[in-house]
This record gives structure tokens, sequence and C-alpha cells, in this order.
């Protein structure tokens, strides 16, 4: 297992979380009216960050989104850029490119951007985008720390003469909207909890002895953007800057918020909580392999909200050393368990849905449609001029959720099983989900017994300043002044205070 050292963590993050004592704002743009759109009324949209996400944004774009039509592209990596633009050539469009989206942000020939770049952009490029007078479709997650999705949801609320839409999918799922209608009903009793699971498969992305060269065709301070300029430390089949980036604190927070959260987001939204939980506690470890990453591969987090708790599970190992199919929690693997009294329903990574009684009897089985017009309702959103699915102000809860569950696991120590075991007897589903996770080590050749797992103390959370409270200020000072709780950017990239 790699993890850092109690001692270690809290000298780094009090002595990065200084950079958060730099005030600053930036305001490259004064907004103005929205475009007027193109002659024939479709919506002119630019698609950013091509290289994974993104390059499924920009393939609908082409052939399957009605009202819109695509007319720029924007990515750091010329190589990437070039491919895409061929792309789409061959489909009979011709995109303008650009490297730099400030660029792009001056051409008021576009009306909305959609961002497919890599998390830590996404607050500032929504902001910017925002103060440039166009709509935007967002990925998910919103933010890469807590503050900042603060600042990108003021934005939405300060130019209201456009439109966010966060890529939280599922909430036009038609599925989900019944099934939450059904519990809501009463018709299978009180939520006991909400379980999110993301059991997805995640292999070593190897070791290198020291900083990386990077590709001579990514311009690497307009990739790097808010985040700490620094060299990659990672050269895996993605190559030292694409995808990895994901598991690494600088710039990503792991699978609880690369795919985690749009599970989260419907964890929450079965809840119908509206803000933030009162306290987070979480345990876990990278286990299995040692490599460069930083972030946990196995990572069980509580969040106590006021209805019921919601448990969040992460797990990269197959389910036992030597397959590589995955674990599964009632059918899934990743997705969504919420239990009632007298019954509980499934949500899968699509977005269908199914209820079931205690015993396992399928009681009702949803057949409205999964995610699939996410994306078909942001062109709706635009045309419309009001977003009916996928609201700002969900997404940077459900995003921030996923940061306190990592900020819990970092300001952690390693214990034993025994300590574990003795801080969370009092609560029975996270016991529960403690003996899995061990039993799941243990088969893929983890010594439960030596190995140690880190422990993080349940860490108590001020909803109103989205900040951390306790007695134990050296904890709570390393867990706000960590990145992922406030990060305010650097230089040209210093994320605008606007709340």
């Amino acid at each position: 297992m790699k993890s850092w050292s109690r001692k270690e963590f809290l000298k780094a993050s009090l002595v990065g979380g200084g950079a958060a004592l730099i005030a600053g704002q930036t305001r490259l743009f004064g907004q103005v009216a929205p475009a007027a759109g193109s002659a024939n009324g479709d919506v002119r949209v630019a698609v950013v960050g091509i290289n994974a996400q993104g390059a499924g944004h920009m393939r609908d774009y082409l052939n399957k989104l009605p009202g819109a039509r695509l007319v720029a592209l924007c990515d750091v990596d010329t190589a990437v850029l070039a491919k895409r633009r061929e792309e789409c050539e061959k489909a009979g469009v011709k995109p303008e490119t650009y490297t730099d989206y400030r660029k792009l942000l001056e051409n008021k020939n576009i009306d909305a951007v959609v961002l497919g770049t890599p998390n830590h952009q996404h607050s500032l490029q929504t902001i910017w985008a925002l103060q440039a007078g166009k709509d935007v479709y967002v990925e998910k997650p919103l933010s890469h720390n807590i503050w900042e999705g603060r600042q990108a949801l003021a934005a939405s609320l300060k130019y209201t003469k456009n439109i966010v839409q966060t890529g939280t999918q599922n909430r036009s799922s038609l599925d989900i909207q019944e099934a939450i209608a059904y519990v809501r009903s009463g018709q299978i009793g009180k939520i006991q909890w909400a379980r999110g699971l993301c059991y997805k498969p995640r292999e070593s992305i190897g070791l290198t002895t020291g900083p990386q060269a990077v590709p001579a065709t990514i311009d690497y301070d307009l990739w790097t953007g808010p985040a700490s300029l620094t060299p990659p430390r990672r050269n895996g089949s993605k190559g030292p800057v694409h995808y990895d980036w994901h598991w690494f604190w600088n710039y990503g927070g792991g699978d609880i918020t690369n795919q985690g959260i749009h599970q989260m987001d419907v964890a929450r939204w079965f809840l119908g909580e509206n803000g933030l939980p009162s306290s987070v506690m979480s345990l876990g470890g990278r286990f299995g392999y040692r490599d460069d990453a930083e972030t946990p591969n196995t990572l069980l987090s509580v969040f106590n909200f006021e209805k019921a708790p919601l448990i969040f599970e992460v797990r990269g190992l197959p389910i036992k050393t030597g397959m590589k199919a995955m674990d599964n929690y009632r059918g899934a693997r990743v997705g969504v368990v919420v239990q009632c009294e007298n019954g509980y329903v499934t949500v899968s990574e699509s977005g269908t849905a199914n209820i079931y009684d205690n015993a396992n009897t399928k009681i009702k089985a949803l057949s409205n449609g999964g995610n699939g017009a996410h994306r078909a309702n942001f062109v709706k959103a635009v045309k419309n001029r009001k977003v009916a699915v996928g609201l700002i102000e969900e997404c940077h809860y459900s995003t921030a959720l996923c940061h306190l569950g990592n900020l819990s696991y970092l300001v952690g120590a390693d214990k034993s099983n025994a300590a574990i075991a003795e801080a969370i007897k009092a609560s029975a589903p996270t016991t529960e989900a403690y003996g899995r996770i061990l039993e799941h080590l243990k088969a893929n050749a983890v010594d439960v017994a030596t190995t140690p797992t880190v422990l993080g103390p349940l860490l108590t959370f001020d909803r109103k300043t989205e900040m951390f409270t306790g007695a134990d200020k050296v904890v709570v000072d390393a867990a706000n002044n960590h990145a992922l709780r406030k990060r305010v950017g650097r230089g040209a990239f210093t994320i605008p205070q606007l709340a």
C-alpha cells in the first residue's frame, strides 16, 4: 500500500495551503449578451478537451443532436486536435480549431461550449465562459476542490444571461425519476441508507524513476491551468500527461471523483438532501501493487445526513487475483442501492432502475429509459433558456461530497484492523462494508493482518461556510488548508472569487 504518513501529510498540506492565503481575482471577459445563433437557428457549439469524454461529445454533435451544429474544437494537444479535426472533416464538417481556450471564447460566432477537459479546469473554464457570454455544458465533476466549485456556482447566479448544465447525466433518466417518486410515496418504507458503488478495474499505472518529459505536441502550461505547475511523474499506457492524471491529487481525486460522482449524485438525490452532510469518515488505501499513483484504489466513505447515511464504496481490484471480472453488490458494480424498510432500489450505471422487496423478489422493473437523453437536453435548455436537469447547484454538492470523502482519508493515519473495527463498531452498515473489504483484499492476496489501512477521522463540517470544524486544530487546519478544500489557482489561471 502506498500512503503518506500523518506527519508528512500535515506538513505538506499546511505548507501548500499557504497559497490559499494569497487572495486574487481575475476577470478576462466582461459578460456580453448571448450569441444570437446561426442563421438557421442551430446552436453553434464548441467542444473543448477532445481526447476522451470530449470526443464522445464531438461525435454526438456531428451525428445525433438536431438543433445544434459543431463549429469549433479546442485542445491543448495539437496531435489530438489534428486527429479530431480530420475525423470531423471526414464527416463533412470543418470546425475552427484552437489550442488556447481563451482565444476560443473571443469568437462571437460560438453560442455554447462543451467542456470535456480534466477536472482541475472545469470550474475556471465555466466561469470564463459565463463571463464571455457563452452557455456551458461542463462535464462532471464540477470542480477539483470545494471552494472553486462554490465560485462556479456563484458565477452562474451572477451571469444570468447564460445557462450551465452539468454532465450528471443520470438526472435525465426517467427510470430514476420514477424510482425516486416510488420511494417517496412510502410504498417500501423509509430509507435506511443509500449506497453508491464504483467497482471498476484499475490496474497499476507503473513506476517511473522521476519527472517525465512532456510531449512536444502539448502546451503544458495551458494543460496545467490553475493546478500547481509541476512536471508529470507518470508514464503508463496513456503517456505522461493524459488520463492517468485522475490518480494524482494535483488534478483529480481517484475514482470517487472520476466515476463515483455520478453514483454519488443519484444516492444524494434519493435521500432528498439539499446540501452537504454534517460529518464524514473514510477509510481505505492503495492495495495490491505499488505504482506512481497517489489516490486510493479501495475507499469506503460514510456521509452522515439527517435522513439517512450515504455510504460510498470504491474498488479497483478484481474479484480475486488472476481474474479481470469485478465484484458486485446486489448485482451492481457501478451503480446505486437504496435500502428502505421493506425493500430496496438498484440503479445501474446507465441510469436504469429496478425495485425489490427484502426477499430479493423484483417488485417493479422500470422501462422509461436511462440517461441517454442528457446531451440532447442541453440543446433544449439552450433553446428554451432554462436548465431542466443537471443543475449546477446539485452538481456542486455531489462533487463536494467526493472531495469530503477524500479529505477525511488524507488526514487519516494507518491503523490496524482491530483499531478500525473498534472505531466503526457503532455503525452496522459501515462495519458490514468494512468486513466485505477485508474479504475482497484477502482474495487479492493482500495480507490484511500486516498491511495497514488508512482510517480517516470523523470530520465535522459546517454546511454554510463549507469548512471543517472540530477540537483537533491540527487535523481541522490540515483539512481546511488542503487543495481539495480550497485552491485559488495560479497567475493567469487564478479562480475569480465571486462568493
